[in-house]
Parts: structure tokens; sequence; C-alpha cells
């Protein structure tokens, strides 16, 4: 259960304006589709609560189980796009569309789920799943992208400087990386077990490890 992303979303609420229900919604939705903290029968794992109301805390904001509680229940009642744009249309706030119990909304059969991630998040997975197609099959050009009769050598070209300069930043974001660790390492004495955030407070002063990120993406 990645805590931080939880954390992001309390604050994404927080700036919002006086209608929160989309950002509350959204929280919801991680939740719900988190494998790590929801259980098999649908409940939130033991001291999954505790750990986002302490999450939080750390961002500046009162959490409760009850709201806990309530953003599930809105993500379950709107797991489409549609749906969610019905529920802000017809309520002014989210005390006013929690005290209405999340009414139902129809949307079209053929609607996909909606999708939660952030921006970061998202083009995080396409460059995890490039990087598993090129792992597993070992083309230099993915067939899904071009095709062999069709793509020009100029589409060729383009896609080869992309992914040159894609490479060149992970190369920098793992010297990055192992700098950092070892910074970490350091400061705790060469303590593999000590937590992260303990260990960014020994090394830094601070334990507000978002500060080892850039542009939302993770170390």
């Amino acid at each position: 259960m990645r805590t931080r992303a939880y954390g992001a979303a309390e604050k994404a609420i927080a700036a919002a304006d006086t209608n929160t229900i989309r950002e509350r919604w959204l929280y919801g939705l991680r939740l719900v589709n988190d494998e790590d903290a929801i259980a098999p029968g649908g409940g939130l794992k033991q001291g999954v609560t505790d750990r986002l109301i302490e999450t939080a805390a750390r961002s500046g904001v009162k959490l409760s189980a009850t709201e806990i509680r309530r953003r599930r229940l809105c993500a379950r009642a709107y797991p489409k796009e549609s749906q969610i744009v019905h529920a802000v249309d017809d309520f002014g706030t989210w005390r006013d569309l929690s005290a209405a119990n999340f009414p139902a909304y129809d949307a079209a059969p053929d609607e996909p789920d909606a999708d939660w991630r952030t921006d970061a998040e998202r083009k995080h997975s396409a460059a995890q799943r490039l990087a598993d197609l090129v792992g597993e099959q070992g083309v230099l050009f993915p067939y899904d992208m071009f095709e062999p009769d069709e793509s020009t050598i100029k589409e060729l070209q383009e896609y080869a400087t992309e992914q040159a300069a894609l490479t060149e930043r992970f190369a920098e974001r793992d010297r990055k990386r192992a700098e950092y660790l070892e910074q970490l390492l350091k400061a705790v004495d060469g303590d593999e077990s000590a937590t992260w955030r303990d260990a960014h407070l020994a090394a830094f002063g601070t334990d507000d490890v978002d500060e080892t990120t850039e542009e939302g993406d993770p170390l």
C-alpha cells in the first residue's frame, strides 16, 4: 500500500474549490482498487484505516474513519466517469451528496471504468509496459505501434530519438537514486532495517520524503 499516493490525494482535496466531490471520489477509487488495502470480503484490511488517518495528518488534514468509509461508498456507487459527472452536476457539495447516500446514475454498458491514476502514474505505467514488451519480444520497433508496410523511416527515427531521450532520463534518475540511497545508509550507519522516513530525517533534518521526487515521479 503506497501511503504517499494517498497523502498526495489528500492534498488535492485540500487544494480543490468548495466542491470537492471529484477529488474525494478519486481517493475512493484508488482505495477500492488497492489490493494491498482491500480484504477479500471488500472491507479494509486491519490497520489500513489507521495508516490512512496518519498519512492525512502528515499532510495537515484531520481524516476520520467515517470519511474514509464515505469515499469508498462513493467509489463503489460511481465506478464510471459519466456517473460522477452527473453527481457533481446534481449536488453542490460533498456533504449534500453524502447526505443523499450516493444515489444511482446510469452509465453506458460499454463505458470503461474510470482511471483514478495521476498523469505521472499513467506515464510510468506506459513506460513499464513498453519496457516489458521489449524485454519479452526483443523487437526494436513494437509491432503494435509500427506497421512494416506502412510506417516510414522518419517515424522510426522519431521513435528512436524519443526512446534515446527516455533512456538518458532513466540513467540520470538511476544515478540520483543511487546517490540518495548512499546518503540514507550513511545517515543511519548502514542500518538497512531503518525506515525510509527515519533515514531521510537523519540525513536531511526533515521527514518530508516528497522532496526526493521530481515532477511527481518516484525516485
